[in-house]
């Protein structure tokens, strides 16, 4: 990410990246190559691969200067994604054989890329290209599922809305959840929890929702979920815009929040300079090419600049849930985003704050954020000022 940043910002029209690297990041190498391809600005890449010599100072110098001493024009190098041995003797070869090469760094904890200068302080500039979700996954090797790409469009979000509202009350989030255990998934899952095929939910007979408070019956269902206040049927997913009986079954399990969660993302996205932003991550893993699907422990994403903000969903209420959602959310996201990734989790635990300083401490990331369900009705406004705070 760093040298795909410094790239993108310093690099000159028609102007050559090179990548050295070691065999060990030679296939994070190929990965930025082939995102570089997509800016038709720039010429291709050139690999420099020093093998085993990641430690080797000679060797360093000596490949690196066989490259640079007959560069003409600018010439610059961008020291922020090597080792320290690397960087050290990197540099001092470029400097030995280019003496007017320009040197440059980008701080994660500023988001700022900053030019070495010699005697006086380093140039410092804020730093924004646009990336997408897309290429910042295929910058680590990994690529949507064809028939399954992330959405990015949230289903049905003013029921989730209401949703949102019920489950400000004790007694109408009880009942939700009483009959989501004693209703909804005996009817739709099979005995290993997983949901049936859509062969079989085609089958299912409508859904008794009669024990639910006229409120939900009435506001929910019948309003948005084609519903009576009596049954619902599964079988009316499509109307309703979902992709089939088994997406619609996980909405009303608990995936509602993600998709609130995105429209709301979405809404205030042109306060925040947001270009991209999506809800469930099955990706394409080329190390593990027998699994049939993996899915990223986060729910919701979106881009400000090449910022990965990363938002972890889930309608629990115990602390440990909550604290296992998000720690598994910040490793994947520090994955794809490094240091300049910032996490988040979505969740109805009660009391937020507390819970995270504790994974302030498990992390040791100052730069989280817990919304708890009392933060659900006004989230679009807290993720404004996570996103200010943090940007």
């Amino acid at each position: 990410m760093p040298n795909l940043i410094a790239v993108l910002t310093l690099l000159n029209d028609r102007g050559v990246p090179y990548l050295i690297h070691t065999k060990r990041t030679h296939a994070q190498a190929h990965y930025l190559a082939n995102v570089l391809q997509e800016f038709s600005s720039f010429q291709p890449a050139e690999l420099i691969n020093l093998g085993e010599s990641h430690a080797e100072a000679s060797v360093i110098r000596q490949e690196i200067q066989t490259i640079a001493k007959p560069l003409t024009g600018r010439v610059g190098m961008n020291y922020t994604g090597g080792t320290k041995v690397m960087a050290v003797h990197a540099y001092r070869a470029i400097e030995a054989v280019q003496p007017n090469a320009e040197f440059s760094y980008l701080d994660s904890n500023t988001l700022e890329l900053m030019i070495d200068e010699d005697v006086a302080p380093s140039l410092r500039f804020k730093v924004s290209p646009p990336l997408t979700l897309e290429q910042l996954f295929r910058l680590h090797g990994l690529s949507w599922q064809p028939n399954n790409p992330p959405g990015d469009c949230p289903i049905q979000p003013e029921a989730a809305t209401r949703l949102v509202q019920f489950y400000q009350s004790h007694d109408l989030r009880k009942a939700w959840q009483h009959w989501c255990h004693r209703t909804l998934r005996p009817q739709t899952k099979d005995a290993y929890n997983h949901w049936r095929t859509e062969a079989e939910l085609e089958k299912v007979s409508p859904l008794a929702i009669a024990s639910l408070p006229s409120v939900i019956r009435e506001d929910l269902f019948a309003a948005y979920l084609h519903a009576n206040t009596q049954e619902l049927w599964l079988q009316a997913a499509p109307k309703l815009g979902f992709n089939g009986i088994t997406q619609f079954c996980a909405w009303l399990n608990g995936t509602w929040l993600e998709h609130y969660t995105l429209s709301e993302a979405q809404r205030i996205a042109p306060l925040l300079n947001i270009h991209d932003s999506r809800i469930s991550f099955n990706i394409r893993d080329p190390l593990k090419p027998y699994q049939d699907w993996a899915k990223f422990e986060f729910d919701v994403a979106f881009m400000q600049g090449y910022h990965l903000f990363a938002l972890s969903c889930t309608t629990a209420t115990g602390r440990s849930q909550c604290k296992e959602k998000l720690m598994e959310a910040s490793v994947r996201a520090r994955q794809l985003g490094g240091s300049e990734a910032r996490i988040a989790l979505v969740c109805c635990y009660q009391h937020p704050d507390s819970l995270r300083s504790e994974l302030e401490v498990a992390t040791r990331n100052r730069r989280i954020a817990v919304f708890g369900r009392s933060d659900l009705p006004i989230l679009g406004q807290k993720i404004v000022n996570w996103v200010k705070q943090n940007g």
